[in-house]
């Protein structure tokens, strides 16, 4: 008999709690999709992967709080939603053991139901995320069905500690239930708030006070070492629940004043729906708006991290790069180890040369002080303009497939980045000729194609100037380079093979080591005295693995925070279909159509959707735009983007995303107020 009652129960609540049952399903098909990383064969073998793993697993433990978060707001609103339903039961004479061993069961098997419907989408789910991961790194992805089966365990033991946690609570909670708290469960409801205008309108201005503290410690960070950060962050959460807890004293205020407004046009039934609903729900409201504020923040970061990546990659042209310092050497052995390995498209050596000269520095330093608005010092290198043959100058053009320009031999050109072509050409029109080398040489041309200038160690930082082969000859040469274009990408694993038995080693921007200049204490990054150094686009892919596993492992969190809150949002919105129907009734009863009652429904679902929605929009902005500008200015050099659409970009791929699935669950929403 119990039986028969748990699986029915069970099969009600799947219809009633559909929404709920599919977020959950979702949620296991990425957790699935993510764990299938950690048994990838091809993503172990990525050397630049090894954090991942870790990474993957410290978010998939935040993730557990938050779906356990999910559960046991869920599982706490049936029971309330179903309380008088268990009065009947204890009623009739089941112990309240009893009764928590049904609600539990009835759970379970809304879990395991959900369990199963999400394995498959995982299965498909993660297809697609090896693929991109893959895809990032230069790895080629082949289709092949195969179900994991440790990443099925590892994905039910999350699950697991996600679910069983939240209804012990439960459990725990019914045990302790008598029957008058059961009969009167679903009446209770956030304490009432104030309605005094001076209290609500003091705990709105105060919102907007920590609104404007936590920006401004986020903005201006005047405490350092993250601190200012993490104080920031809170007074904006502390700033969202302030907001919703003012939000529905203020607009009953407003529409109490606003009677001729209110009462025209059959406003009040949407308003005075909309305020009720939502003075029980401040808390809620405000949880929400956190949720949704770090999904949209996340996934704008991975967009604008990726965006960043991808640029800087993009601007390295070459895909191998070996330097050599202080001398032009020998390249062959490597030259005969690459081409053993990869097929090769082209490939040069020559020299970057450098002087006591530093016009076109000045101000390439002054322009990145006004851009950065701060004062950088480059490594010791770049102290001093650099130069390069017009020999090889017009060979490595040739290699790109670049135009070929005819070149004076008594003019010095300019190849630098866009964003300093104008400065430079303001300057050359001004200097008018430049002594280099003992020679006066003609101001030239300025070219602004990519050419492997925004990282240091290729061809100048940002800029460098291309002299006559006669000039060149006695200055100081700073390094030789061999450049070689690759018919295939590289990756990691492949990188580091090419280093093994040779005196090559990687090249690591991020590692120096200082020394004197006569222009005092600067840092390089060329360490060793007896080593060659490898870089290029795929070395610099490999450098920038760590923004890739934070891109990774924050659209991940980005996706389960949206679905999770809107799910409860969803939820809170069906909650009272009985209570609607009766309204519904009576305003038919009035002589209102069905047609405009479902019209003045849709108006209230509406509202409702959309109220934690602005808040998040505005944080989330401020803080997108503030991170992805920090990204690009505590990178060497100038930025590699010349405005700032690219931000606009990131914003828009949030919003896009936030959108499409806050519209899926909004349509679901009308689809079953409907039925």
């Amino acid at each position: 008999m119990l039986k028969k009652l748990i699986l029915r129960n069970a099969k009600r609540q799947l219809g009633d709690y559909v929404l709920y049952c599919i977020t959950i399903a979702c949620a296991v098909a990425c957790m699935y999709a993510y764990n299938a990383l950690l048994f990838s064969d091809k993503v172990r073998q990525l050397p630049e992967l090894e954090v991942l793993p870790y990474m993957i697993i410290a978010v998939t433990l935040l993730i557990i709080l938050v779906m356990g978060w999910l559960v046991s707001y869920m599982t706490g609103y049936m029971l309330k939603r179903r309380s008088r339903e268990l009065s009947l039961y204890m009623v009739s004479g089941l112990s309240a053991r009893t009764i928590a061993g049904l609600f539990l069961y009835e759970n379970l098997i809304i879990a395991g139901t959900a369990f199963i419907a999400g394995l498959p989408a995982g299965i498909l789910l993660s297809w697609l995320v090896e693929s991109a991961v893959l895809k990032m790194f230069g790895m080629t992805f082949t289709l092949g069905f195969s179900v994991s089966f440790k990443t099925a365990g590892l994905t039910l033991l999350y699950f697991a500690a996600m679910y069983l946690s939240a209804l012990h609570k439960s459990k725990k909670r019914i045990y302790k239930i008598r029957l008058y708290d059961l009969l009167y469960y679903d009446r209770q409801t956030e304490s009432s708030h104030p309605c005094r205008k001076p209290f609500f309108t003091g705990i709105f201005l105060l919102s907007l006070l920590l609104f404007t503290a936590g920006y401004a410690l986020i903005v201006i960070r005047p405490i350092g070492r993250g601190f200012d950060l993490l104080t920031g962050l809170v007074f904006l959460v502390i700033g969202l629940f302030a907001f919703f807890f003012s939000v529905p004293s203020f607009l009953s205020e407003r529409l109490e004043k606003r009677k001729g407004w209110t009462y025209r046009k059959n406003r009040l039934t949407v308003f005075r729906g909309f305020t009720s609903k939502i003075r029980s729900m401040s808390v809620v409201l405000g949880t929400l708006s956190v949720l949704f504020t770090l999904s949209i923040t996340f996934l704008g970061i991975a967009s604008a991290a990726g965006h960043f990546a991808d640029q800087s990659i993009g601007l390295n042209v070459f895909d191998i790069l070996i330097l050599h310092e202080g001398e032009m050497t020998d390249f062959s052995s490597y030259e005969e180890r690459i081409s053993e390995r990869f097929p090769v498209k082209s490939a040069h050596v020559y020299g970057i040369y450098t002087g006591r000269s530093r016009e076109f520095y000045t101000v390439w330093e002054n322009e990145v002080e006004e851009r950065k608005k701060v004062r950088m010092t480059p490594r010791a290198e770049f102290q001093y303009d650099n130069y390069m043959k017009q020999s090889d100058y017009l060979y490595l053009r040739h290699m790109l497939g670049y135009e070929e320009p005819e070149l004076d031999k008594n003019s010095c050109y300019v190849h630098c980045i866009p964003q300093l072509a104008d400065e430079f050409e303001d300057y050359m029109e001004k200097a008018g000729k430049l002594e280099i080398n003992g020679q006066s040489l003609m101001m030239g041309k300025i070219f602004s194609e990519s050419f492997s200038q925004n990282d240091t160690y290729g061809n100048g930082l940002d800029y460098i100037l291309v002299i006559p082969d006669e000039t060149a000859e006695g200055m100081e040469l700073l390094y030789s380079l061999y450049a070689v274009i690759t018919e295939v990408p590289l990756n990691g694993m492949e990188l580091r093979q090419l280093t093994e038995g040779e005196r090559l080693v990687l090249l690591d921007r991020g590692v120096g080591k200082s020394v004197e200049t006569e222009n005092g204490v600067a840092v390089t990054s060329l360490i060793y005295t007896d080593k060659d150094y490898l870089s290029g686009k795929w070395v610099q892919k490999d450098s920038l693995s760590q923004i890739y596993v934070i891109l990774i492992c924050l659209v991940y969190l980005s996706v389960i925070l949206e679905i999770a809150g809107t799910a409860i949002l969803a939820t809170q919105a069906l909650s009272d279909g009985d209570k609607k129907k009766r309204q519904n009734r009576i305003l038919g009863q009035l002589g209102m159509n069905e047609k405009m009652i479902n019209r003045l429904n849709n108006r209230q679902l509406l509202l409702l959707f959309l109220l934690p929605v602005p808040p998040a929009l505005i944080i989330s902005g401020w803080l997108i735009y503030d991170g992805a500008r920090r990204i690009v200015f505590d990178a060497p050099g100038m930025p590699v983007f010349s405005g700032e659409f690219w931000i606009w970009q990131a914003m828009g791929t949030a919003l896009g995303f936030f959108v499409l699935v806050y519209g899926i669950y909004y349509t679901a929403v009308r689809i079953r107020g409907w039925e």
